[in-house]
């Protein structure tokens, strides 16, 4: 069963949200989740290159997947913050299917043999984020972890769980509006208007 993403207590609290770098497994389309494949040298150039633009910005804290490929990417964007890591930003584990082709992934909402089921993922990654974003003041914090993080959270705010994967080392600005939450690349324009 699928709960409704209603279900899950997610803050109303605006934040960054980056996925890793690129990994080989990323760039060959391979499922990666627990296990660890590092960042290539692709990945690491992605996180170099939006370093300058996040260093535009002035962050209450940088929560972390204790997963290898999402704290180098933070490392490496955010070097002069201290990394938070909290187990539940970890990818999700998809049992059977680690070092399968993305091709062969089961649908989001389904669990993969001995993996980990879509509602247990977002339940810890709900949990996770209640601790990143409790106490948050005029700054906003940064979550960085994997595109199945991602997906969690774009379910719990009310998107579509099943579209395109967020980008490597893009960062996304989550806002929460009247109707509900709205999200966007992050850009220059939008950290002026949220450091203002």
């Amino acid at each position: 069963m699928i709960y409704p993403a209603k279900t899950f207590d997610f803050p109303k609290v605006p934040f960054v949200f980056i996925r890793h770098g690129e990994t080989d497994a990323n760039k060959a389309e391979i499922i990666a989740g627990s296990s660890e494949p590092p960042l290539n040298n692709a990945g690491r150039e992605q996180a170099r290159a939006i370093a300058p633009l996040m260093a535009m910005g002035k962050w209450q804290a940088v929560y972390v997947s204790p997963q290898d490929r999402a704290r180098k990417t933070a490392e490496l964007v955010l070097p002069d913050y201290e990394l938070h890591i909290l187990d539940g930003l970890r990818e999700r584990h998809w049992g059977d299917l680690e070092g399968r082709p993305i091709s062969e992934v089961c649908s989001r909402f389904d669990t993969p043999p001995n993996g980990e089921g879509f509602d247990a993922m977002c339940q810890r990654v709900s949990f996770a984020m209640q601790t990143a974003l409790a106490g948050v003041s005029d700054r906003l914090t940064v979550v960085v972890a994997h595109s199945g993080v991602g997906r969690c959270i774009l379910y719990m705010t009310g998107f579509d769980a099943e579209g395109p994967r967020i980008s490597n080392a893009t960062p996304i600005l989550f806002r929460p509006t009247g109707a509900g939450w709205e999200y966007e690349n992050l850009t220059e324009d939008l950290i002026r208007e949220i450091s203002a």
